[in-house]
C-alpha cells in the first residue's frame, strides 16, 4: 500500500518504521530538519521536506497515487488542512488524523465526516491513554491489557508475584481456571520462554494470556494476589489526559489531582468544577507535601504530567512512602530502561497506544485489531478468517495441519455468539475471529499471508 505520513513526530516515525518493515511504500512529510534527513538515511522510505498541508508539497510526495494519508503532526490544524486538501485535490480514499485539542473532539460529529472535514478516523491520544488506564484499574495488578472481538475477549499481561496461586506450578495450570483461557507467552529475564506451557512459574515471570473479559479478574488471581479495595486515586499533572482521567475516575473513587503551575491548576479546577475532584497546587515530587496532604494514602498513583522526569521521580517518591500501585506515563524511549524498575508498576506509553490504534485502522488482510506489547517488540492481533475450503489455506483444517510462523501462538476464537478454545479437533471456519500473539511482530506478514484467501492479491511495491 502507498502511504503518506505527515509529521516526523514520535508516533509518525514509529508508525513509518513499522509500516516499512511490513512492506508498505511510505513517504514521510515534514518541515525541513536535521532529524528528518537522518530518518531518510535510516529507514527505507521517501522523505519530502516542506509544509505538509500545501498542495505542491503533497503533489511532490505522490499524493495522486496514494491510498492512505495519516496525519500525525503535533498541530491539529495542519492535520485537518492536509486531510481536506488530500481529499479535495487528490481524492486520497482514506485519511486518518491525530487530533488532540478538546474543542475539536467535543464537536467531532459536526466537524469531521464526508460532508465536513474529510477525516475517516480520528486518533485522540489522550482518550486512548485514559481508556488504557481505566482498563488496568478494572484489572488490578495487570501490566497491560487490550480488548478484542468487540470487547468480548482480552489479552492481558501480568508479572507473577508472591501470593499468586500458581507460583511454582506449571504454566499450563492457568488454563484450568476456565475452559476459555489460553496462555500465549511467558517472558523470563526479558526473553520469551520456549515450551512455556511446561515451564514452572517463577516470581517476576511475565505471562500473557487470552480469556473472556468477564473472566479476566479470576484468571489474574492465579498469577498474583488481587486487591480490589480501591478508594483513593491521585493524579499528578494538569494535562488533558489528567482531566479526562479525573472526570471518569471521580464517578467511582475519591480523586486528588496535583498540578504545580498555578495557572494550569486554576484551569483544571474550572474544568472539573462539576466534579468532586480535589485540586492541589504543588510539586507532586515534594515529599513534605506528600506527607502533609496524606497523598501516600492513595491506592493508585497516576503520573500524567507532560514531563517524563517529573513522572518518574514522583512515582519513585510515592512508592517509597507507600505501596500504592503506580502508573507512569513516559514518552521518551530513552527513559524506559530507567523506569523499568520495581518502583514503577506500569509504564504507560502514548506512542504504543497511538501506533496500535493507527495500525488497527490501517491494516488489511483480515486484520481487525492489533496492539503492540513490550514497547513494540510483541503484538496481539485479531484475525477475521474469510473464504472457502478452495480459497483458504486454513478453512476446514485443524491446528496440527497448519504450519504457523515461528513465535506465533494462537489464542481463542469467536464463532458467532460462541467463544471457542483451539484444540486438536477444532477446524477453522469462514467467519471465525481468531486471537494470535507474536513474540516477534516481524512475523505478522507471514501470519496474515497464511490466513488470507489465496485469491487475495497484494502488489509488491
Amino acid at each position: 500500500m502507498r502511504i503518506i505520513i505527515i509529521g516526523a513526530t514520535t508516533a509518525g516515525i514509529g508508525l513509518a518504521e513499522y509500516l516499512v518493515g511490513s512492506g508498505h511504500a511510505v513517504t514521510l512529510i515534514d518541515t525541513p530538519s536535521e532529524e528528518l534527513s537522518q530518518i531518510g538515511n535510516r529507514l527505507d522510505l521517501r522523505v519530502v521536506q516542506g509544509m505538509p498541508s500545501r498542495p505542491s508539497v503533497l503533489r511532490s510526495a505522490g499524493a495522486e497515487n496514494t491510498e492512505l494519508l495519516v496525519a500525525t503532526s503535533n498541530i491539529d490544524e495542519i492535520n485537518m488542512a492536509a486531510c481536506s486538501i488530500a481529499g479535495a485535490l487528490f481524492q486520497i480514499p482514506r485519511k486518518i488524523a491525530r487530533i488532540r485539542t478538546p474543542d475539536y473532539l467535543t464537536e467531532a460529529d459536526e466537524i469531521f465526516g464526508p460532508h465536513a472535514i474529510p477525516i475517516d478516523h480520528i486518533i485522540a491520544p489522550e482518550h486512548l491513554i485514559a481508556d488504557f488506564i481505566m482498563d488496568l484499574i478494572d484489572l488490578p495488578g495487570a501490566l497491560s491489557v487490550s480488548n478484542y472481538c468487540a470487547g468480548r475477549l482480552v489479552i492481558a499481561a501480568a508479572k507473577c508475584s508472591r501470593g499468586g496461586k500458581l507460583l511454582g506450578q506449571k504454566v499450563s495450570k492457568l488454563e484450568d481456571f476456565g475452559a476459555k483461557v489460553s496462555v500465549l507467552a511467558l517472558y523470563r529475564n526479558e526473553q520469551p520462554v520456549k515450551d512455556f506451557l511446561n515451564a514452572e512459574l517463577c516470581e517476576s515471570d511475565e505471562i500473557y494470556f487470552c480469556c473472556e473479559k468477564s473472566r479476566s479478574l479470576s484468571v489474574l488471581g492465579g498469577i498474583l494476589p488481587i486487591d480490589q479495595c480501591v478508594k483513593t486515586i491521585t493524579i499528578a499533572g494538569g494535562s488533558h489526559i489528567s482531566d479526562e482521567l479525573a472526570r471518569r475516575l471521580s464517578r467511582r473513587f475519591r480523586v486528588k489531582l496535583i498540578e504545580s503551575d498555578p495557572q494550569r491548576a486554576k484551569r483544571v479546577a474550572d474544568s472539573l468544577q462539576d466534579t468532586e475532584v480535589e485540586i492541589f497546587c504543588s510539586n507532586p515530587s515534594d515529599i513534605n507535601f506528600i506527607l502533609e496532604e496524606h497523598i501516600y494514602d492513595s491506592d493508585y498513583f497516576i503520573a500524567a504530567t507532560n514531563d517524563d522526569e517529573t513522572n518518574i521521580i514522583s512515582s519513585f517518591m510515592i512508592k517509597r512512602t507507600n505501596h500504592a500501585k503506580t502508573f507512569t506515563i513516559i514518552r521518551n524511549e530513552s527513559y524506559l530502561t530507567l523506569a523499568s524498575s520495581r518502583e514503577i508498576d506500569t509504564i504507560v506509553s502514548p506512542k504504543d497506544a497511538t501506533i496500535s490504534e493507527l495500525l488497527s485502522n490501517i491494516r488489511q488482510d483480515g486484520l481487525e485489531k492489533t496492539y503492540l506489547f513490550r514497547h513494540g517488540l510483541a503484538e496481539g492481533v485479531e484475525l477475521a478468517i474469510r473464504g472457502s475450503r478452495l480459497s483458504s489455506r486454513v478453512i476446514g483444517k485443524k491446528i496440527d495441519d497448519i504450519n504457523l510462523p515461528k513465535g506465533v501462538t494462537l489464542g481463542l476464537i469467536t464463532r458467532g455468539n460462541k467463544v471457542l478454545k483451539i484444540d486438536k479437533d477444532l477446524r477453522f471456519e469462514d467467519g471465525d475471529h481468531l486471537i494470535a500473539f507474536l513474540t516477534d511482530h516481524k512475523q505478522l506478514r507471514h501470519l496474515t499471508k497464511l490466513f488470507r484467501p489465496r485469491s487475495f492479491w497484494i502488489p509488491s511495491w
